[in-house]
Parts: C-alpha cells; sequence; structure tokens
C-alpha cells in the first residue's frame, strides 16, 4: 500500500511542509526499513532487547506512534497539493531518510522475519507516517535537535557523523575534503580536513566559538551546544552553511588565504561572523580579502601571546573581525587594536 497523505499544511519556522499520512506494514517492511541506515546523522539501533516487548505487540496488533519521514527538496519545488505530495513521496521514497521512528521499524522488521509468537505480522496493519519536505538540511537539523534534545542530548561523536553522513555533497560543491585516514595518502591540493569544517559548521550552526572545551563534561557540552544551535537565529536568517563553505572555497584558491582557513581557529571564527556580514563579503574579490586578513594578521601579532589563550582570542577575535567587517575592514593595525583592545579582548 503506497503511503496515503491526507494533509500538508506549512511549518514556518524551518520553512518546509509537515504532511500526515498511512500506509501498513508491509510498505514498511520493503521500502521504509531500508532507509534506517541510509544516513549518519541518524542514531544507532539499541540493543534489541529493549524492543522485544514492541515486536510481540506488533504481532498482536498494536497501533504504535507515526513514523517521521524527511525529504530535502529545493524550496521552488515544495509541493502544495495533497495529490502533488502524494506522487513526490511515493515516487521518491528512496531519497527520504527517518527523522523519527529508526527503532519501531527495525522493531517491525524484527517481528516480521523472527516473530515470537505462534503468529505471523500481518502486513496490512496501518503504519501511520508524518512527512516534512524542507528546503534545508541545516534547518531540518535544527527541528531534529528540538525534537530530540530533551529525550538524549547530541554527543560529540554525534555531531561529528553530522557531516560524515553526506549531508553536504563536496563533490557538487568542486570542495575536497580529507579525513585522517586519506591523509595518509598524501596531502591534496586545495583540500580542507574534515574535522575542521565539521568544527566550523557546529559554530555556524550554534553561532558560538566555544565548541569544544575540555573544561566542561563532554556531556553537558554537547547539552550546551545543543541548546545554543536551538538558540540561535539559523531558520530566520536565510543564510545556509553551503554558501558559508563555498565563500571559503572561493577565497581558498589563494594560497595564503588557503593557509589562513587552514587554521581551525580562523575558520571557527570566521564561521561564526559571516553570518552578520555574508552580504558584504561576498561581494569581495580575493585580493580585497586578502587585503584585509593581512592586516587582521599584523594586529593579531601585536598581542602578548604570553597573557592570553591563543587558541580561544583567534577565535574570538576573527569573529569580531568577519562580523563587523563592514566598519573594521579599511582600518589600519593601530587602530584595528584599539578596536581589539577596547571591544573585543577579553
Amino acid at each position: 500500500m503506497p503511503i496515503k497523505i491526507y494533509t500538508i499544511d506549512d511549518d514556518n519556522v524551518i520553512g518546509s511542509k509537515f504532511i500526515t499520512g498511512k500506509t501498513n506494514y508491509a510498505f514498511a517492511v520493503e521500502h521504509l526499513y531500508e532507509l534506517i541506515n541510509k544516513l549518519t546523522i541518524q542514531r544507532n539501533l539499541q540493543n534489541p532487547t529493549f524492543y522485544k516487548r514492541l515486536r510481540r505487540d506488533l504481532l498482536r496488533e498494536c497501533i504504535i506512534p507515526p513514523i517521521t519521514l524527511a525529504f530535502i527538496l529545493d524550496k521552488d519545488e515544495l509541493p502544495i497539493e495533497v495529490e502533488e505530495a502524494t506522487e513526490y513521496i511515493n515516487l521518491n521514497i528512496k531519497k527520504a531518510f527517518i527523522l523519527d521512528g529508526i527503532q519501531r521499524l527495525n522493531a517491525l522488521h524484527q517481528a516480521y522475519t523472527e516473530p515470537e509468537l505462534d503468529v505471523a505480522l500481518n502486513l496490512t496493519r496501518p503504519l501511520f507516517v508524518n512527512v516534512l519536505i524542507c528546503k534545508s538540511m541545516d534547518n531540518l537539523l535544527y527541528r531534529m535537535i528540538t525534537l530530540n534534545n530533551g529525550q538524549k542530548p547530541m554527543t560529540a561523536n554525534h555531531q561529528i557523523e553530522i557531516l560524515l553522513g553526506n549531508i553536504y555533497d563536496f563533490d557538487d560543491l568542486d570542495i575536497v575534503i580529507q579525513t585522517e585516514k586519506s591523509k595518509g595518502a598524501g596531502k591534496v591540493k586545495h583540500s580542507f580536513e574534515k574535522s575542521n569544517i565539521i568544527k566550523s559548521y557546529l559554530a555556524f550552526l550554534s553561532n558560538s566559538t566555544a565548541i569544544d572545551n575540555n573544561k566542561i563534561i563532554e556531556s553537558k557540552l554537547d547539552e550546551l551546544i545543543a541548546r545554543k544551535i536551538i538558540d540561535s537565529n539559523i531558520t530566520e536568517d536565510g543564510l545556509e552553511y553551503s554558501d558559508i563553505i563555498k565563500l571559503i572555497n572561493n577565497f581558498s584558491e589563494d594560497s595564503y588565504l588557503k593557509k589562513w582557513f587552514d587554521n581551525v581557529n580562523n575558520i571557527i571564527g570566521f564561521s561564526v561572523g559571516i553570518r552578520k556580514s555574508f552580504k558584504v563579503v561576498q561581494l569581495l574579490n580575493t585580493q580585497q580579502f586578502k587585503k584585509s586578513i593581512n592586516v587582521f594578521e599584523e594586529t593579531f601579532s601585536a598581542l602578548k601571546l604570553s597573557t592570553i589563550k591563543l587558541s580561544r582570542e583567534r577565535r574570538n577575535l576573527s569573529n569580531y573581525f568577519i562580523s563587523n567587517y563592514d566598519t573594521v575592514a579599511d582600518i589600519d593595525e593601530i587602530d584595528l587594536l584599539g578596536k581589539f583592545n577596547d571591544e573585543a579582548l577579553n
């Protein structure tokens, strides 16, 4: 039974369509179960013994809470009518991933393949579904965190996996990302370290340079970052991380700027500050931006390094410099040092 759609409404916070519908166990076993390992953004399966009772209840024909599916689709193509949504979802079901309900689908599949009672799973039983069709993975991630943070905060490893799970297709963006493993084969010209890009993305989402701190218990830091993401205006300013990474990539055609962005503290500060100044900075050519970064580095070299925490101040000052780019880009080192001293240095 293909998914039958009943309602389609707008989520005006994340700019998505929220759709309700129904299918049956047969469709779930054949088409939805294979989606549960599609992205590493999704939670790992829990111990099957936790869902032993649910498997038995499924065989006894219970009704389980709706499964939530998600699609990413260009904003100009978001369906408006029920019929249009129905056609899109059923034709493109392999492009979906499970936003909520991985454990339930796994239990359903095990009830089908390994029944514990003397009855087969009734594949005609109804399975209700919710579907989010969203224009942005950033906004969808925001919704995932608002839904899941209260019950299980994201771990640091889970955050790392967000970018490992092909949220962004860097090949399409003409960007080369190197992992620790691939670096063994030699440095690729004009490539970025994946760990730096991940930290850049987290900084962008949370609107904060404080995304790693060994003075805070890891689980609490994870909760703090998740809360910062929820509190940021990621769903309101219309800026996507793909816009940011393309801008970084373009500037990095210059070897001096590439080296600057290879410093993880610089790229973190840039990724936060650019949210305030993107419209200004995107209009710059490489030489204009390089000239201003030269001034930034000359000014930074005037700091008394023995009195500051270098990594923290580089993040904070690059954030300050980029976020206030329209007012500081054309001043000299001494005036910029005065700005740092008056407004940015702790």
